[in-house]
């Protein structure tokens, strides 16, 4: 087969294998490859790093929808709160009402209590003096002092003098503005104590408690003949 001549009257037949084909940077050199420099150190792979997955996805929560009171509800509400404030002042004030008139009931009866005591010592060393000033006007201002010592003398002849007294258990009475309370008296030439009941009220004027009543007598309802 005759080859076909090229463009201007040259043939397409290819070069042999002979001759170098020139390379593509236009040169008839191959580029060289570069070579690591003298003294480098030779830098490893690093090694493969596990892969980290990212963290699970935080579910979000919906927000709570507030609820709305209704304003009849809201009313009911703050009727019931006032309601118990007005229930709880009431009970406060009638507690402290009750406790007052207790105290002031315990102060009374134990200062009564305690002049009544001291009304029956004194008869018992027969200091009638001392007994006289324990008493109160109803009995002073109709009995004079020496009245009152005559008729005490009276009862020790008779009876003997006091050697105990106690008082009565469940015996105190109130009334008014008096307390009373009776007693036991044990008297020397006496075989059986008798009882008597003292009744005092509180001095106005020096704020203390005399005895306004004992009785007939401050000795037993029935003496001997020869006492009378």
């Amino acid at each position: 087969m005759q080859e076909q001549p090229g463009p201007g009257g040259e043939s397409w037949e290819r070069p042999s294998g002979t001759q170098p084909i020139a390379s593509l940077n236009g040169t008839s050199k191959h580029r060289a490859i570069p070579q690591r420099p003298p003294g480098m150190p030779r830098v490893s792979q690093p090694p493969n790093v596990p892969r980290v997955n990212p963290p699970p996805a935080t579910p979000r929560v919906a927000r709570p929808k507030r609820e709305e009171v209704e304003p009849k509800s809201l009313r009911k509400r703050l009727l019931w709160i006032g309601s118990l404030f007005l229930i709880c002042a009431i009970l406060a004030c009638a507690g402290g009402f009750f406790a007052t008139n207790l105290v002031n009931s315990m102060n009374a009866s134990s200062g009564a209590a305690t002049t009544a005591t001291n009304f029956l010592t004194a008869l018992s060393k027969q200091d009638y003096a001392q007994a006289y000033k324990d008493l109160g006007a109803a009995i002073t201002l109709q009995m004079s002092q020496d009245d009152f010592t005559k008729h005490a003398l009276s009862d020790d002849r008779c009876s003997g003098q006091i050697t105990d007294f106690s008082e009565v258990a469940d015996s105190a009475q109130h009334q008014d503005t008096s307390q009373s309370y009776a007693f036991s008296i044990k008297r020397s030439k006496l075989s059986k104590p008798y009882q008597i009941r003292l009744t005092l009220q509180q001095d106005t004027e020096g704020n203390t408690w005399k005895v306004v009543d004992y009785g007939k007598n401050l000795g037993p309802s029935q003496q001997s003949s020869s006492c009378k």
